[in-house]
């Protein structure tokens, strides 16, 4: 058989050609990513990465977290029977909703004199007599029966006789669904022969309860269910309706549940394999924010990654060091990108165990954590409660694409962030420029200087020339000192040029260019300084920075 024909056999089950070509691709030469793939089959990345998620979430492919991400087929033989299944679903579809379209047709052509019907509730004990108005139940069903319930109920059911009942209701083409909580691969057997005859999906909802609806026209429920393997239990108790209204509330619920709920077999299959189960939990409360946070810096054993727009409020968080101490004594790697704006004794101590570098809050729309067990973890104002308060959303996943996203993410906004000591550097630099006028100005006002911070001076190509700082003298002869700060590393040639050209406009006898540390100029922007008679004062303290000034001005005058 060639590819082509195999091709089209699995456009037969359901892929479209691009799936086909994909998961035979991966059958072939294992697995691959995303670029790879693309080169292979002469397509663009965006398609072959779109298709592959659809094939991951049909249970048919695998993601293998890394850099760069890859993906792998599933055997050929479980693909086939999850494309075998989902068929199978598509028909009991389409044939349960052939008597329901007819339903419709008619009510368009007859006019239907609205009536009241009496509803009716009756009250059942013992699980005995609960077992047997549920076989009842769907021994009269007609076109389709919803049961929610645990999965110890669906082994007692089954050893009641229940697996028997939905083999005939599957010979008249009634469509069972059912909805449980897999958590036990030693029930595989059990699941396997409902899934013979019934659709069965996994919600990761803790399910307690018991509820059966069938035709849309009678639903049992449960009001006290001892879920124990005793199947004469005294204990199991619930009432049978036939009342509209509740049995479209349960039904909505139901719906609401199943379409968020995955397939029986690919739940199985990730649980015999010992693969983990991908999902994503959001929710407000802060309390579980640190829960869930303390407890993936537990579980991480190479690295943690952690982007945050306040690190103050992060470092607020009760155990958070303790935590992030253990991680680094395990030989974790941490990495921590934040908006830093003072150093304080919480900083100090994470840096001592954490690289930890500064990142604009501008460049972080979201704050968030990563590890390298997978999980992800991230937080986010969405609305404002008031004028200084806001509702934050907290969302937990284990997706391996989403967690390789925000790696990328993060290695992204890393190579643009700046060294932690750069910035504390910055920081104290800022500082002493707010102070330098207070301190500055009478210390030079006594030897007859005129300072102005900042300055605009008149040059004599008639532009107005801007600086950080002037100082001006008229006795005996009259001087002008000009000077600008360097306030970051990137640019300093342009500074130069641009202090040594408006120093020349305004007829500067003196420019001085006053910078947080001398290892921020190279050899060439020392050797440009110099050129262009310029002095370099460094400090990041007002008094030192002052100190140096005056010392050049005196030795000047």
């Amino acid at each position: 058989m060639s590819v082509k024909d195999l091709m089209n056999m699995l456009q037969f089950f359901g892929l479209t050609r691009l799936q086909a070509q994909i998961f035979i691709h991966l059958i072939r030469v294992g697995a691959s990513s995303v670029s790879v793939i693309s080169s292979a089959l002469k397509t663009n990345r965006m398609s072959i990465y779109r298709n592959l998620k659809k094939l991951q979430n049909m249970g048919l492919v695998d993601v293998l977290p890394g850099r760069p991400l890859k993906f792998s087929a599933v055997p050929a033989a479980f693909a086939l029977n999850v494309l075998l299944s989902a068929a199978k679903n598509r028909v009991l579809e389409m044939e349960n909703m052939y008597t329901k379209i007819l339903d419709e047709f008619s009510k368009l052509s007859a006019q239907h004199q609205e009536y009241t019907v009496e509803t009716k509730f009756r009250f059942h004990c013992g699980r005995k007599n609960v077992y047997s108005v549920m076989m009842q139940m769907l021994g009269d069903s007609q076109r389709e029966a919803c049961l929610l319930t645990t999965p110890v109920d669906l082994v007692r059911l089954a050893l009641s006789g229940f697996i028997n009942i939905l083999r005939r209701l599957n010979g008249r083409g009634v469509k069972v669904k059912i909805l449980t909580n897999i958590t036990d691969r030693r029930l595989a057997s059990w699941l396997r022969d409902y899934m013979k005859y019934a659709v069965v999906r996994h919600s990761d909802i803790n399910i307690v309860t018991r509820f059966l609806i069938v035709d849309d026209k009678a639903a049992f429920t449960s009001l006290s269910n001892d879920d124990s393997m005793k199947l004469e239990s005294e204990g199991d108790s619930g009432f049978w309706t036939d009342s509209p209204h509740y049995i479209q509330s349960i039904k909505a619920f139901f719906e609401a549940i199943w379409c968020m709920a995955q397939d029986a077999s690919v739940v199985l299959w990730r649980l015999e394999t010992g693969k983990p189960m991908e999902k994503t939990v959001v929710f407000s409360d802060a309390e579980n924010y640190q829960m869930y946070l303390i407890e993936m810096i537990n579980r991480a054993k190479r690295e943690v990654l952690i982007c945050v727009s306040h690190l103050e409020e992060l470092l607020t968080i009760n155990e958070l060091i303790e935590t992030l101490e253990d991680a680094y004594a395990r030989g974790v790697n941490l990495k921590v990108l934040a908006s830093v704006n003072g150093e304080t004794s919480d900083l100090k101590m994470l840096s001592e165990i954490a690289e930890v570098r500064h990142i604009d809050a501008k460049h972080t729309s979201i704050d968030f954590i990563i590890t390298d067990a997978g999980e992800c973890l991230l937080w986010f104002p969405i609305s404002s409660m008031d004028n200084n308060r806001f509702q934050m959303i907290y969302l937990w996943s284990n997706s391996a694409i989403f967690s390789a996203l925000l790696s990328k993410l993060f290695m992204d906004l890393w190579f643009k962030s700046l060294n932690l000591s750069i910035r504390l550097t910055e920081i104290l630099f800022e500082r002493a420029i707010g102070e330098l006028f207070d301190v500055l100005s009478p210390m030079v006002t006594e030897k007859g200087w005129l300072p102005e911070m900042p300055a605009t001076i008149r040059g004599k190509s008639g532009l107005n020339q801007n600086f950080d700082l002037a100082l001006s003298i008229k006795d005996p002869v009259r001087s002008l000192v000009v000077g600008d700060f360097l306030r970051e590393r990137d640019g300093i040639k342009m500074a130069l040029i641009s202090l040594y050209v408006k120093a020349i406009d305004v007829g500067a006898t003196e420019s001085f260019l006053i910078i947080p540390s001398s290892r921020w100029l190279s050899l060439e922007e020392y050797e440009m300084a110099k050129a262009y008679n310029i002095e370099l004062i460094e400090g990041l303290k007002a008094e030192e920075i002052c100190r140096k000034i005056i010392e050049k001005i005196s030795g000047g005058a």
